[in-house]
């Protein structure tokens, strides 16, 4: 969904275009970038990944996205709600060299404005090469969708514009190999994406290229909800998860009624379609059926109630469209899948759930493997031994629609399991609720972030209160946890700092990457 407006924050003095250009010169951290080390032993690193040099900013950076290199774990880009220090029409993303210890940022994503930088963003590396593709909304034009591409993520140059389309709506972007015939490997990418161009409510639709790295990329784009709607349409998160063997499942909500106040009061199926060829047959996405309708597309659960409150009705938080999906990714096992959603199982919660098919989306966990209220922006990622992860942001304390106290607090999670009955819970933040006021801007926290794996370890990214103190993120207490915090902090009065190292900075929302190690 669009970011909602609010006014914006006055900065402090410092916090100018001339003292923006002159960052990276300045000095005055407690800790030098140089000391920013992976200490040993450490199994579960957590990273505030603004720069020191925008030690100054105190922007609304939510709805963060992460991609690692497969060919280099070294290399990392992430994003966020943020403008460029500078004021260039172009938005930031956030990369890193070292495997996440540190970040600068690179403004290469066109149409930026001086508020969030991008609308929506999301971006994926090539599974061979170090290409970067990012599929995004527009900052300078509401609701324009560009797929985009650069070859070197960390080059200066502007990524170069693939496709654009208007009426879109948040684009999420997934990216396989798949054989170019004589062993050549092509670039495969997948973005879910929300197309008003329609008027039968069939707005789930999926833009996709089996050559993404050459010419334009070649992009095409289905819509892959059968059943027409003409009265509503599907909710905004629409996913992709690709297995390298051509299975590409994709999940949606689709719309069944509305009522109360606005209409926010909706009614939608749970569904989810399956391809088995990537997406280049003559019916693509119609491999699986339901038995209720012999149409495209399993109902996972129908009949849901999925509030959709565009205001701050969940620790300063909206709510309407949370949904993940994630593929086994090991040599066949494409039949094994994730789902994850969040709909209203009683009078004003927001309750996570999580099921699984073992036949290739034809048949669900008829109960949840996982059942989280009053939690919001599910991610899912399977590692190379088969273990699942689950990250969530959960809303804890007395609740109250609309209302947020000092009693209340945000925490982030990462479910893990080998099985998907039993599962740990290691809990990488817990932040007030009420701190950063968000003053009616949305999204808080953003509608979504993100988990990855490489190899057997799990990569991901939140965002959160950026207080400096260590007991907000649990998981990265010493021995076997590290915290980094790039902007100018002091753990110990649990203070931020200007760039000169003295003028306080009142707390915000900061992008936070994160490592867990297995």
């Amino acid at each position: 969904m669009p970011a909602k407006k609010t006014k914006k924050k006055a900065k402090p003095p410092t916090a100018t275009k001339k003292a923006a250009k002159k960052m990276a010169s300045k000095k005055g951290s407690r800790k030098s970038p140089a000391d920013l080390v992976l200490a040993a032993g450490v199994k579960v690193l957590i990273v505030n990944i603004i720069p020191r040099q925008m030690s100054f900013e105190t922007n609304n950076d939510s709805e963060p996205n992460l991609d690692v290199s497969p060919t280099n774990p070294l290399h990392m880009v992430a994003s966020a709600f943020t403008p460029d220090p500078t004021g260039s029409t172009n938005a930031p993303i956030f990369i890193s060299t070292n495997g996440g210890m540190t970040w600068t940022i690179n403004s290469i994503v066109p149409g930026g404005n001086k508020r969030t930088g991008t609308g929506d963003i999301t971006l994926r590396f090539s599974r061979t090469t170090d290409k970067l593709y990012a599929a995004i909304l527009r900052g300078d034009v509401r609701l324009r969708m560009n797929i985009l591409r650069t070859d070197n993520f960390a080059s200066p140059a502007t990524m170069t514009v693939l496709g654009s389309r208007d009426r879109m709506d948040q684009p999420y972007v997934q990216t396989m190999t798949g054989s170019g015939g004589a062993g050549a490997a092509k670039d495969i990418v997948f973005i879910g994406d929300n197309d008003f161009n329609t008027t039968d409510g069939r707005t789930a639709t999926l833009d996709f290229s089996n050559n993404a790295a050459t010419g334009n990329g070649s992009f095409a784009n289905t819509r892959i909800d059968p059943r027409t709607a003409p009265f509503g349409a599907n909710a905004p998160s629409i996913r992709a998860a690709i297995h390298s063997d051509g299975t590409v499942y994709a999940a949606f909500m689709h719309f069944l009624s509305a009522e109360g106040p606005g209409g926010a009061f909706i009614q939608r199926d749970i569904v989810v379609v399956r391809d088995d060829e990537f997406g280049v047959g003559p019916n693509p996405f119609t491999a699986l059926k339901d038995s209720s309708n012999n149409l495209a597309g399993r109902i996972v659960a129908p009949n849901r109630l999925v509030p959709f409150i565009n205001d701050a009705f969940m620790g300063q938080e909206r709510i309407g469209s949370s949904m993940s999906i994630a593929v086994d990714p090991r040599p066949s096992q494409s039949s094994t899948v994730y789902l994850a959603w969040a709909d209203r199982v009683g009078q004003n919660d927001y309750t996570l759930h999580l099921r699984r098919s073992t036949d290739r989306g034809v048949n669900w966990s008829s109960s949840d493997l996982l059942t989280i209220t009053n939690a919001t922006n599910p991610a899912l990622a399977i590692n190379s031994d088969g273990k699942i992860g689950f990250l969530c942001q959960q809303y804890t304390g007395p609740f109250t629609p609309f209302q947020v106290t000092a009693a209340n607090h945000w925490e982030t999670h990462l479910r893990r399991s080998t099985d998907g009955i039993s599962w740990d819970d290691l809990v990488l933040c817990r932040t007030p609720a009420n701190v950063p006021s968000g003053k009616g801007g949305l999204p808080y926290l953003g509608d979504y972030l993100h988990l990855l794996t490489v190899g057997s370890d799990f990569f991901g990214i939140f965002s959160a209160n950026n207080t400096p103190d260590p007991a907000n993120f649990p998981a990265a207490q010493p021995p076997n946890g590290q915290l980094v915090f790039q902007r100018n902090h002091d753990f110990n009065t649990q203070k931020l700092f200007d760039i000169n190292g003295t003028t306080r900075i009142d707390p915000s929302i900061d992008p936070f990457f994160f490592r867990v190690t297995e």
